[in-house]
């Protein structure tokens, strides 16, 4: 995957392509789908294909009273998105500047001068422009004026209702780990650099990987089975996501604790995927009945997995 940032490192080889436009954010089927039609457009011609996203999410500034919670990473999202076929993506920070270009405007520089776009496709909602005054007809009536195609993709559905970064965000909140993966086409991830804890897990018996979560999606505070992507494969694990209210610590953040070794993760980047909910997070009346609690738990997560192996070798 290739990143450009600002419009003097566009490298000639991505100018001339197809082009999509979109937060993108969980780069969910719906948003797979539309890059599996651009690619399908870019290879009669052999174009490169070029995803145009936003940095930080528009709504931060737009409505920073209430920001979304983020479904993935810069990081994570050029990751799925390479894996889905795209060649680059453009990411444009979005400011005030930049939020109150009129649609013209944003499409003669960036779609026409810095990318000049031969193909065009966006999702059956897409708006742009200062205040979303654009849409899929305004975009078509510029492709007509400077020369390039604008095609738009429908909604893509699932189980009834249209695919949407909402509906992923109401899944985890349920802790619906299967509907968000059928959503997403992957479980539920979240990533982040682990950083120092208070070291007690390991104190406990139980040492954990610390990752903030600041800004991103998470389910509710509570204990969760989940892997950890660690050299090159999923390791089975034990999560927490909470407080500590048993320590009275403060702000949110999530531990876990691998069930196999796994060497020292301290400053790496860590994925974690989310696969089933086990309890919600309660306060102990000290480190005794803690470590009674998390060594049930650290049993349950175990047959979680050797169920799931099982069933494996069934099928």
């Amino acid at each position: 995957m290739y990143i450009i940032r600002g419009s003097q490192n566009i490298p000639d080889s991505f100018r001339g392509g197809a082009v999509t436009i979109g937060n993108f954010d969980g780069v969910h089927c719906g948003h797979q789908a539309i890059f599996a039609a651009l690619q399908e457009r870019a290879r009669l011609d052999d174009l490169p294909t070029v995803a145009i996203t936003f940095e930080p999410h528009p709504r931060r500034l737009i409505r920073p009273n209430n920001p979304p919670v983020r479904i993935t990473g810069v990081r994570g999202k050029a990751r799925w998105m390479e894996r889905y076929g795209v060649d680059a993506m453009f990411i444009l920070r979005f400011s005030r500047t930049l939020a109150s270009l009129d649609a013209e405007s944003f499409v003669r520089r960036y779609l026409v001068e810095d990318l000049g776009v031969r193909v065009v496709r966006v999702g059956y909602n897409f708006r742009f422009g200062a205040r979303g005054t654009g849409d899929i007809a305004t975009l078509s009536a510029f492709g007509k004026r400077w020369g390039f195609e604008v095609h738009e993709q429908p909604p893509h559905v699932l189980a009834g209702d249209t695919v949407s970064s909402t509906r992923i965000r109401e899944a985890i909140h349920a802790c619906e780990f299967a509907t968000a993966e059928q959503l997403l086409g992957r479980p539920f991830e979240i990533e982040g650099r682990v950083g120092s804890g208070q070291k007690r897990g390991r104190g406990l018996g139980f040492p954990t990987a610390n990752l903030g979560l600041s800004g991103l999606l998470h389910p509710p505070s509570g204990v969760y089975v989940v892997e950890g992507w660690i050299g090159g494969e999923w390791v089975p694990a034990v999560a927490n996501v909470g407080t500590n209210p048993t320590f009275g610590d403060e702000g949110l953040h999530l531990e876990a604790h691998m069930l196999a070794p796994c060497g020292d993760l301290y400053r790496k980047v860590l994925r974690i995927r989310f696969l089933a909910h086990l309890r919600s997070e309660v306060r102990f009346s000290g480190p005794d009945a803690l470590i009674a609690q998390i060594t049930e738990d650290v049993n349950q997560a175990k047959c979680f997995f050797a169920s799931r192996h099982e069933q494996a070798q069934e099928s």
